[in-house]
């Protein structure tokens, strides 16, 4: 039971993630540690099977994360949001749910591009707009919703 309110609990954060990235480029710390208390919860209260497995696995996707933050591909927030998102995707579906990942960055990557090109402009009040970048809360958080569907 705990384990679908946490998954509803991780739907908020990452919605909330994608809206306040959009609107101000960056994502809270508040915001980025909510995953990792709300993993703390379901060890406590349902403890996983694969408790040390999905610990490393969380741990190898926020090194990966870390290493596209040195290349100033990821900015730290991402970083933080797809360390705390990974302690929640399932293992089974890792390889379907990375190639998913990479045609949801490419193909949002583009939609973002277009929508900035039709209604941008310097002045817009979200960052999103104003500001040649991509929020990379929205790769990560579709390609998490994407991930509770298949598992």
């Amino acid at each position: 039971m705990f384990l679908t309110v946490a998954t509803y609990a991780m739907a908020v954060v990452i919605i909330t993630a994608m809206v306040i990235e959009a609107r101000t480029g960056k994502i809270p710390n508040w915001l980025t540690i909510i995953p990792v208390l709300l993993f703390v919860v379901l060890v406590f209260v349902a403890p996983p099977a694969h408790l040390w497995w999905q610990l490393a696995f969380a741990a190898a996707i926020f090194g990966f994360g870390l290493f596209l933050f040195s290349s100033r591909g990821f900015g730290a927030g991402a970083v933080k949001l797809m360390g705390g998102v990974a302690l929640f995707m399932p293992l089974t579906n890792g390889f379907i749910i990375a190639i998913a990942f990479i045609v949801i960055m490419l193909v949002s990557t583009f939609l973002v591009v277009q929508v900035r090109r039709v209604f941008g402009s310097e002045d817009s009040t979200w960052h999103v707009l104003a500001k040649p970048v991509v929020p990379m809360s929205l790769p990560i958080g579709l390609t998490a919703f994407f991930a509770f569907l298949v598992s």
